[in-house]
């Protein structure tokens, strides 16, 4: 008896198998084709193409970009008449729901039938490039640069150069392993301005934004035609190291930190930034780190902060053990508070080590910080950062300061970079 229940059980299992895979084949029969399309920066577009509709209850489409934790899906609206081709478009104007170019998505779709069966098709993975332009690919031991237009030994030169930071800056940091990362080159300012996440309208007007990283999709965006390219794409290349050495940690990592890092990591740092900190010393104004989790909103002031974050992440780097900044990735990491993690890498705290650091930067008999001010007056205009008038450095920033405070939406005449 209990042979022929045995031998029973298998047989229906047997059929049931075969009627299931039956349902399977049917379905898989009844998708003909399916696919996406980028329509960056305006959105993506879905399609699917079924033989028959007769049976479908709902098509759920689901995807997500990689690096991000979950998957997203809409459902499709269904034809009307007997039209067997569905198209859905995902807007990603909003915030929310903003895709950087580069973007490496994973879809599929689900349909529903009527009987209250449902059929997965296969995954499929695609990149989402800005839809304006045809693009090329140039790749690396890390990076992939993707550009257009007759720049090839421009995309090269970034990609060398991006390669090289992403070996350094790991070995800082303690990263042994590295996801490939992407880096998207725009000819120009006026290209790339559609696909720049802007923090508001006061940003948009007065800050000129060359570069922006995205760490969670390791997603790089660049004015590849800008004078700084190499400095600018190796700074953003830094900021998802980081955030790898971290593990995105959620105790956040301070943004002098980030930044500092960042600059140290920029094979092309920018002058202007030792000239604001000269001013910053001279005038007694530098930020204590414990206040730079933030950085302020005057642009010059920010330039200030950028400045003495990367000569605090410099004196970290050569007055210390290296193995000291790994051990604070690591404790940042392992989920630690950055004071625990920073204490515990370095032997002190913050406010010891940035006394020290204060100390470093130049000193008369009194203690009191000096300055060499010669010839920066000169540097600022050649660099073209503040020209214009013949005022002295500080004079200069103070009616700048001053214009700020009083004048919204001023026009600066100079540019100012501003990285993420």
């Amino acid at each position: 008896m209990k042979k022929y229940i045995k031998t029973s059980f298998v047989i229906f299992v047997f059929l049931f198998s075969i009627s299931n895979n039956k349902f399977i084949y049917a379905d898989q029969e009844n998708v003909k084709n399916f696919g996406i399309q980028s329509e960056i920066p305006q959105g993506i577009r879905f399609n699917i193409e079924l033989n028959d509709y007769e049976n479908v209850q709902d098509i759920q489409v689901k995807f997500k970009i990689d690096g991000r934790r979950s998957f997203q899906y809409e459902y499709l609206k269904l034809p009307k008449e007997n039209d067997n081709y569905i198209e859905h478009f995902f807007s990603t104007l909003q915030s929310s729901r903003y895709m950087p170019p580069g973007s490496k998505i994973e879809y599929y779709f689900e349909i529903f039938n009527k009987d209250g069966s449902s059929f997965k098709t296969q995954k499929k993975y695609d990149v989402l490039l800005d839809s304006r332009f045809n693009w090329d690919i140039v790749q690396g031991e890390v990076v992939d640069v993707y550009y257009h237009g007759p720049v090839s030994r421009r995309a090269k030169n970034v990609l060398e150069a991006c390669d090289k930071s992403v070996e350094d800056i790991s070995e800082l940091l303690g990263v042994e392993t590295n996801d490939r990362i992407s880096l998207v080159m725009y000819n120009n300012y006026s290209e790339m301005f559609d696909v720049v996440v802007k923090k508001s309208e006061t940003q948009a007007g007065s800050l000129i934004t060359e570069g922006q990283a995205f760490a969670t999709e390791s997603i790089v965006i660049v004015d590849g035609g800008a004078r700084s390219a190499l400095g600018v794409a190796t700074h953003e290349i830094t900021h998802i190291i980081v955030a790898r050495a971290t593990k995105d940690s959620y105790t956040g990592v301070p943004l002098w930190l980030n930044e500092g890092l960042a600059e140290y990591g920029n094979i092309e740092p920018d002058s202007g930034y030792d000239r604001y900190l000269e001013w910053a010393v001279d005038t007694n104004r530098l930020f204590p780190f414990s206040s730079l989790n933030r950085f302020p909103g005057n642009p010059n002031l920010t330039l200030v902060a950028y400045g003495q974050s990367r000569s605090f992440i410099e004196y970290l780097v050569n007055e210390y053990p290296k193995q000291n900044m790994k051990n604070l990735m690591k404790g940042l990491s392992d989920r630690k508070s950055f004071e625990e993690s920073f204490l515990s890498a370095y032997g002190k705290n913050l406010n010891e080590v940035e006394s020290n650091w204060r100390s470093t930067l130049s000193s008369n008999e009194n203690n009191k910080v000096i300055i060499k001010t010669e010839n920066i007056e000169n540097e600022l205009n050649e660099n073209g950062t503040c020209g214009g008038g013949k005022m002295g450095f500080e004079t200069m920033l103070i009616t700048i300061l001053i214009s700020t405070i009083f004048v919204r939406n001023i026009n600066l005449n100079y540019n100012i970079r501003k990285k993420k």
